[in-house]
């Protein structure tokens, strides 16, 4: 009986809410002793209850959707011969345009696939004629870098040296900069090499940005040499979107790099160049000193522009968990007190990635004001996007909270946004409860 059990956590503790879901209704259907292991076990039959009216749902939007409106959390959603099936669909596509953006959009999922399919949208991919079609699809395929073997990002990386154009190459870096350390030093350096070659202050800066989920894997030097390219941009704007990109991996750098992000993204004058930075240092913020993440929030709360405070409050919720209280606090209420949906939909689902780090009344309050939020055909886009993002928490609020989200994501009339609000939600609990089985 403790194997059957262990097989049955097993397969409930998948990446992917479609393959749980899938394999719980498998085993159940094989025969009645399993059946009746799977009931028996309630966290596991809890966790089927509430995925499988939710996966329903999804499957019956799913053919209202393109390809590439799917992200990674609707992808999830889908079991293995429904994954195929995007694929097949994808590679038919006549239209190199459709097919670029469809091929980017599965990338997320490349972990998903079977490696025939993975081969199969890398040679579409590379098949591509148009420059910036082909930058487009090896972006998208970057993110899923990891999951490819050697000879396939030796040839994603190959094809980004040869594109023509500085655009397209800094497209094509920006996606790959995720997958950095899945590649060879020569690779690695080739890459940094081309981005800080880059003609063009915008080109120079998109791509710096893209590097910086990579960081992590990148020697003291190259490191260096991103971090003062990206202070040696003229342009604010494009200042702001190589300090941003480089928050991504503000925990690998030493201490005086990451003084000089914060200190060069305290100094935009221009708001909306400063929301953009402060919100690329809050995936770093764990790595800052207390006088630093106090600088970014503060400079966050006294943006005057709503817009701009949701980008900034939206960026920090990444990094929630560093925080002190009265931090967190903070940026809840001044969420909270942002007057236009959309600017207090963005702030709340930025804050959702720290959902769980909050008290309870926080999480409450925030809860609260994503249901509140109008839910027509345009207004939906906004409460759609707050559901989703409050689903990284889904699994510390209370059931009947969990079950209030639930009904504003069924009830929303997009089918484009109920669809993200559903995922969201789905992938939100999944995460919690694998986390849970793996303990």
């Amino acid at each position: 009986m403790e194997l059957v059990q262990g097989i049955i956590r097993e397969v409930a503790a998948s990446d992917s809410a479609g393959d749980t879901a899938g394999g719980l209704h498998a085993l159940m259907l094989s025969n009645r002793y399993l059946k009746g292991a799977v009931l028996s076990e309630q966290s596991v039959k809890e966790h089927y209850d509430f995925l499988q009216p939710l996966i329903r749902a999804f499957k019956a939007l799913k053919p209202h959707l393109a390809i590439h409106e799917m992200n990674r959390h609707m992808l999830a959603l889908m079991g293995p011969n429904q994954r195929q099936g995007l694929v097949i669909v994808a590679l038919g596509l006549p239209d190199s345009w459709d097919k670029a953006k469809a091929i980017a959009g599965l990338g997320a999922s490349l972990a998903a696939f079977e490696r025939p399919q993975q081969q199969a949208l890398v040679t579409a991919a590379l098949g591509l004629v148009n420059g910036l079609h082909k930058a487009r699809a090896i972006a998208g395929l970057g993110i899923g870098l990891t999951s490819l073997e050697r000879p396939q990002r030796e040839a994603l990386v190959t094809a980004t040296l040869g594109l023509a154009g500085g655009w397209n190459m800094a497209q094509a870096i920006t996606g790959l900069g995720a997958g950095l350390a899945a590649l060879e030093w020569p690779q690695q350096e080739a890459l940094v090499t081309i981005a800080l070659g880059l003609a063009g202050g915008l080109h120079k800066a998109q791509a710096i940005a893209g590097l910086g989920a990579g960081l992590g894997a990148l020697d003291v030097s190259q490191q260096q040499a991103l971090v003062t390219a990206a202070l040696g941009l003229a342009d604010g704007w494009q200042k702001a979107q190589a300090i941003a990109g480089l928050g991504a991996g503000l925990a690998a750098l030493e201490g005086s790099q990451k003084r000089a992000l914060v200190m060069a993204a305290l100094g935009l004058v221009n708001e909306g160049n400063k929301a953009q930075a402060i919100a690329g240092l809050g995936a770093g913020l764990a790595g800052l000193e207390r006088s630093q993440q106090q600088e970014l929030v503060t400079a966050a709360l006294g943006l005057a522009e709503g817009v701009q405070k949701a980008r900034a409050i939206a960026g920090l919720g990444a990094g929630l968990s560093a925080l002190e209280r009265s931090q967190q606090q903070a940026l809840v209420t001044a969420a909270l007190n942002l007057v236009r949906g959309w600017d207090k939909a963005r702030a709340i689902a930025g804050l959702g990635a720290g959902l769980r780090f909050l008290e309870r009344p926080q999480q409450e309050a925030l809860v609260t004001a994503a249901l509140g939020l109008a839910d027509g055909w345009v207004d939906g886009l906004h409460k759609g996007q707050a559901i989703a993002g409050l689903g990284a928490g889904l699994g510390h609020l209370s059931e009947p909270q969990q079950q209030a989200l639930v009904m504003a994501a069924l009830g929303l009339a997009d089918v484009r946004h109920q669809a993200e609000a559903i995922a969201g939600l789905v992938n939100g609990y999944q995460t919690s409860r694998v986390h849970g089985y793996l303990r």
